[in-house]
């Protein structure tokens, strides 16, 4: 199986509206081309580099990759599985709480949350992760997916998924407008 729909009391449109309250789409913004901020960090990391330091590949330095050839690995490689403290900017919101409700219910450790944006025309690398991811779409449309193991799958609005990223996977935003999940590695599928 590669996605799971979870069955879980949350509500999404009180989700978006502490998404603008937060003013995440500033913060995704200002992160250049990383589009993605982190909602969890690392116990020791300090308040400047919380929304920053898990983002991008904890594997590869893209930074580095001249266009030919294997991607050069990050000296400073992180285990994704120590990303699991709520950054201060995050701490009391409603994400918290979801965090929690989703832990309750479901038994999961949550790790290495972020907010990803997709651009308008893009798509991301095939690849695998070294562990499943939990999706929750904030803006979405039917011109968004996922090609998992081959397979197209799409994430609507409205719903919690979780999508087994241990297979070959790309995202797609093939329409017009921007894309944005809150997305969360899991310990298990």
């Amino acid at each position: 199986m590669m996605l799971k729909t979870l069955d879980i009391d949350i509500d999404y449109n009180l989700i978006t509206q502490e998404y603008k309250k937060l003013e995440v789409d500033r913060l995704l913004n200002e992160a250049n081309h990383l589009k993605q901020i982190a909602i969890q960090c690392r116990k020791e990391t300090s308040a400047t580099d919380q929304l920053y330091e898990s983002c991008g590949s904890l594997f590869f330095d893209w930074t580095k990759y001249d266009g030919n050839g294997e991607v050069p690995l990050r000296e400073d490689r992180i285990d994704e599985t120590d990303i699991t403290e709520t950054c201060d900017y995050f701490v009391g919101s409603y994400f918290e709480d979801i965090i929690e409700k989703i832990k309750l219910k479901y038994g999961y450790q949550l790790y290495r949350g972020r907010f990803l944006k997709s651009l308008h025309k893009t798509c991301l690398t095939y690849h695998t992760d070294p562990s499943p991811r939990l999706h929750i779409p904030i803006y979405t449309n039917e011109n968004c997916m996922m090609i998992v193991n081959d397979n197209v799958i799409r994430l609507p609005f409205g719903n919690t998924y979780v999508v087994d990223t241990t297979l070959p996977h790309t995202a797609l935003n093939a329409s017009k407008y921007t894309r944005v999940h809150l997305v969360f590695c899991l310990d298990k599928f």
